[in-house]
Formats: structure tokens, C-alpha cells, sequence
């Protein structure tokens, strides 16, 4: 496993992170891979985000969601990994909402909304 999430990160290396059968806190490697997934899914929500709060359209919602998200991983509380799987599809949710108030918001100033590549595209397999 490799691991860089949290606060007890390993950072003696030239590479900071994590490395073998368990993080430093304790961390397996299904936890930090679906911690992985977490993080690029609240990266496509803050894409969208993003744009739409430049067109006057904040997300506070969204933003609150990405704050809850990103605080799960540096926080060493809760290994469960189902709880990490329905936090992703929660997080697929509140990105296909952030996309839908850009695209609006994007259309309200006389826009057509771009299509974004990366994070904001990316859909998780049905059972993360």
C-alpha cells in the first residue's frame, strides 16, 4: 500500500507517504485506496463548483459536503470502509448537482457550459 492522507503520514523518505501492509495510524489498503477515490471525486465536485461560483452561483452545499469529505481522510476516526464506499456515491451525487447548477448558471449568463475532462468526469464503478 502507499498512503499520504493523513496527519501521521511518513515523511523520513524522499517521497513522503506511507508504504507497506499498514499506515503508520493503522490504515489498510482498501481504507486508503477508497480514500483515494474520495479525494479525486471531491476534486470533480470542486471543478464544477468552481466554475459556477465564478458565474455568481456559489455552492454552499457542495462546499460543505467537500469539507466533510476531505476532513474524513486526515482524520485517523474511522477506517470502515463501507462508510468510505457511501461517501463516493454520495460524493457522485453532490458532483452531478454541482454540475447541473454550473451548466444553469453557465446558460442563465448566456454561456454554453463547458464540458470538463478529469475528476469531474470520472464515475465510480457500482461497488467502489
Amino acid at each position: 500500500m502507499f498512503c499520504f492522507q493523513c496527519e501521521q503520514t511518513d515523511r523520513t523518505g524522499a517521497t513522503p507517504g506511507c508504504a507497506g501492509p499498514i499506515g503508520n495510524c493503522g490504515k489498510d489498503s482498501p481504507t486508503s485506496d477508497l480514500q483515494d477515490l474520495l479525494i479525486h471525486a471531491v476534486k470533480g465536485i470542486s471543478q464544477y463548483a468552481a466554475k459556477a461560483r465564478a458565474l455568481g452561483d456559489p455552492d454552499d452545499e457542495a462546499a460543505a459536503f467537500v469539507l466533510y469529505a476531505v476532513f474524513t481522510t486526515l482524520t485517523n476516526v474511522n477506517f470502515n470502509p463501507t462508510r468510505f464506499a457511501a461517501l463516493i456515491q454520495l460524493a457522485v451525487g453532490v458532483r452531478n448537482r454541482a454540475r447541473d447548477r454550473y451548466e444553469r448558471a453557465a446558460r442563465a449568463a448566456g454561456q454554453e457550459p463547458e464540458t470538463l475532462t478529469g475528476p469531474a468526469a470520472w464515475a465510480p464503478a457500482a461497488d467502489p
